[in-house]
């Protein structure tokens, strides 16, 4: 990224630097379709995993009007905050919404499928081979990406910082560029308007290449020793234990501890956690995601979401299970 501050001129420029900077957002999308394992035609840049789910949604929900697919689309009620705004802005042009069962199964026909591969809260695996057959397939990839095969869906999205990348770039993974395009820019080859972010998206191809997705499986070890941990504590729960999950994401109930508190003790002693998706949580409210799983909202709000990555240690886990003890029982004390 730092080379690349080097050639800050436009990439849709035709003079050399423009050149320049074309042929290191061209490379990086032959770096980002490799790891997804698709053509590098199908990659169209985006400012973020928000902008490729809206993106993907549109355009598929197009195709299927064009190709007179029902007006229906399915998903779950533990969306991506992005994605349910997508949903909603379909909702709002006369689509219907129905959803989709705990097993991912559905009795009547539908246009358009949206959901995520991995739930960004809980860490759960979507069973895709139980979608209803004949609907476009949009997938929400950005938790998936880099620990997970991806499948050859209609259309996904993915994000630089949950590979390691920088923030404020992603992508979205198209099989047909029939529902893009806009009057607004010509960029991407007339699918997404706007400048290209070449700095960015040089980060996004750097960490694509470094991402080995057989190695997650040491993440979700570790992501097993904290559970266990955090378990040993008295009148403690793992949301989601009952389901499939990619490993690395733990989302904790601390019955009788506000999650807020917890969260706010933990960054204290240089512990970054968080009560849900990073967008949302500075809000009060209860995660629609554990409403969704049906806790009660009192419950909801004692949760605490533990992400790790691939730089975490067995140390850092114990010490975040150590410290764990007292500011829970402090934060129990003081509710």
């Amino acid at each position: 990224m730092v080379d690349a501050l080097a050639f800050l001129a436009n990439p849709s420029s035709i003079h050399a630097e423009g050149r320049r900077a074309r042929d290191l957002v061209e490379r990086a999308r032959r770096q980002i379709a490799d790891l997804v394992g698709r053509p590098r035609e199908q990659v169209v840049f985006t400012s973020g995993g928000t902008e490729a789910n809206q993106l993907g949604v549109a355009a598929l929900a197009r195709i299927a009007e064009a190709r007179g697919l029902p007006r229906v689309v399915a998903t779950t009620p533990l969306e991506h905050p992005s994605l349910k705004g997508a949903i909603a802005a379909l909702v709002a042009g006369g689509w219907r919404t129905v959803m989709l069962s705990a097993d991912a199964s559905i009795d009547e026909p539908v246009g358009l499928v949206a959901a995520a591969l991995v739930n960004h809260e809980l860490g759960t695996i979507l069973d895709l081979a139980t979608l209803p057959a004949g609907a476009l397939v949009h997938v929400d990839a950005v938790q998936a990406v880099g620990k997970l095969a991806l499948p050859a869906v209609d259309s996904l999205a993915i994000s630089a910082h949950k590979l390691g990348g920088p923030p404020g770039v992603g992508a979205l993974v198209v099989a047909s560029d029939a529902g893009l395009g806009s009057d607004a820019g010509h960029q991407e080859r007339g699918r997404r308007p706007g400048t290209e972010n070449v700095v960015g998206i040089v980060g996004f191809g750097a960490a694509a290449t470094e991402v080995d997705p057989a190695a997650w499986a040491a993440v979700a070890t570790l992501g097993d020793r904290l559970e266990q941990g955090i378990l040993a504590i008295p009148g403690t729960r793992i949301h989601g234990a009952d389901r499939p999950r990619v490993g690395g994401t733990v989302n904790a109930g601390f019955a009788g501890a506000r999650g807020q508190d917890l969260v706010i003790a933990l960054d204290l002693e240089g512990i970054a956690a968080s009560t849900g998706a990073a967008c949302t949580s500075g809000s009060v409210k209860p995660s629609e995601v554990l409403l969704g799983l049906g806790l009660a909202p009192g419950q909801a709000l004692e949760a605490v979401r533990f992400s790790l990555g691939r730089g975490t240690t067995e140390a850092q886990i114990d010490e975040v299970v150590e410290r764990l003890v007292p500011l829970v029982q402090r934060a129990r004390l003081h509710r």
